[in-house]
């Protein structure tokens, strides 16, 4: 009994590190967690439903776990076809496909939950009247261009 509790807690620390190999070495994942992290912030200007909220979460989990699949499809693939094969290319081609398909339906989901002209003049007059809104914006964006493109993968 303890060592399987011991194995199942071992597994959490097992997907950590997958999560973490995937921030570390796949630009489009710190990508997807920018984006995400955006959304999030601005999810505050908007009376959303408990529904919405849920769409946001699962769509924001959807992209990341595609993204993470996508990059053990690639691994698995690098380290079992040494030469350029049609089914290589064929199943990295598929595997980031499927990121593509969920990453237009969330940008789909989100248009509909967040497209409101009421709201994007709150947002715009929100920022307008708070220089230091502004100011953090700035940090955000450049911030996050650093962590999307600044992180260099290992070799």
């Amino acid at each position: 009994m303890k060592s399987e509790l011991k194995a199942f807690f071992r597994a959490f620390t097992y997907a950590f590190s997958g999560i973490v190999h995937g921030i570390m070495t796949q630009r489009n994942i710190r990508f997807h967690l920018c984006a995400a992290v955006t959304v999030l912030a601005f999810m505050g200007f908007y009376d959303l439903t408990t529904s919405e909220k849920c769409v946001i979460f699962l769509c924001i989990g959807g992209v990341i776990s595609a993204e993470l699949i996508n990059t053990a499809v690639e691994n698995a693939v690098d380290m079992y076809s040494t030469e350029k094969s049609p089914g290589a290319k064929a199943a990295k081609d598929c595997a980031a496909g499927a990121v593509l398909v969920m990453s237009v339906c969330a940008a789909v989901c989100g248009f509909v939950i967040f497209w409101d002209r009421a709201v994007f003049a709150e947002i715009a007059e929100f920022f307008a009247c708070r220089p230091i809104a502004v100011v953090g914006a700035a940090v955000w964006a450049v911030t996050a261009f650093l962590f999307v493109f600044g992180i260099k993968k290992k070799k």
